[in-house]
């Protein structure tokens, strides 16, 4: 019997899975790599990503989470605040380094839009990246789900206090979670790892040409296109909230196991009943 589950996983679309097999391996090179990301990401229908232009150094990444790695790294010297609720990645991270909740000037912030754990914009957004901007705290911004969201309307040039932004293909495009097709965009020259990679052509090429060509393909709004009918119905035979993303559903009291975190919020995910 199909069920939900407490982790998230991309929906198995077979229009999506077959076209793994039409993929011929091409040699992207990162400016090209670099650019498909912009377009993909900002050319939507259903949802607003401005301000990326003054991100003007892109690297490629095996998903987010080398991203992570790597800002933890450069940040070890501050308190890492990750919300309650955030991408269970960060945990494992957390009995390394110091985390914390609370946001100070010794801080550094990484925050998921949409939010992990709610499937929309975290309601304290705003004021988070207020504080930020007001105690020059660096944060980096987590686009993982930008390819599974909508109603999401996010105008970077009003944060000066982010950083690096990072996203991947893991969740819109199923298979592509085993490829690690990542991106990472940042203000500043950084002289790291990720970079020295990049620099010295020891990027996943395969990787990123599986990334364009599926871009090249399908847009950030086609899981919502091809899917939010089911979405809704699954949500409503489930009793759950929709929310802006479109493989959870918030659901009440008879789903206290899949609770991350937050008090009464218990996302839930249905992408196992929204396969074709």
């Amino acid at each position: 019997m199909v069920k939900t589950i407490k982790g998230a996983r991309p929906i198995q679309c077979c229009g999506v899975e077959e076209h793994l097999h039409t993929h011929k391996y091409q040699n992207i090179d990162l400016n090209n790599y670099a650019g498909m990301w912009r377009t993909w990401l900002t050319q939507s229908d259903s949802k607003i990503l401005s301000g990326l232009d003054e991100f003007t150094y892109a690297d490629y990444t095996a998903g987010t989470s080398q991203t992570f790695d790597h800002f933890l790294l450069k940040h070890n010297n501050r308190e890492i605040v990750v919300l309650p609720g955030e991408f269970q990645y960060h945990r494992c991270a957390g009995r390394h380094l110091t985390f914390s909740e609370k946001i100070t000037k010794n801080s550094a912030l990484i925050i998921s839009v949409p939010f992990s754990d709610t499937g929309q914009v975290h309601p304290q957004f705003n004021d988070l990246m207020q504080k930020c901007i007001d105690l020059n705290v660096p944060v980096c911004l987590d686009l993982a789900y930008w390819g599974i969201a909508q109603n999401i309307y996010l105008h970077l040039e009003q944060f000066p206090c982010v950083t690096e932004v990072t996203a991947s293909l893991s969740k819109p495009f199923y298979t592509l979670e085993r490829h690690r097709v990542g991106i990472r965009f940042t203000k500043d020259y950084q002289d790291d790892g990720i970079s020295m990679i990049n620099e010295v052509g020891m990027s996943n090429s395969y990787s990123m040409s599986l990334g364009v060509h599926y871009m090249q393909s399908f847009s950030c709004d086609y899981m919502w296109q091809t899917y939010w009918e089911k979405y809704y119905s699954v949500c409503s035979e489930l009793h759950l909230t929709p929310t802006n993303t479109v493989i959870f559903g918030l659901g009440g009291d008879e789903y206290l196991e899949y609770n991350r975190g937050i008090p009464n919020n218990n996302r839930v995910c249905i992408s196992p009943l929204l396969v074709d």
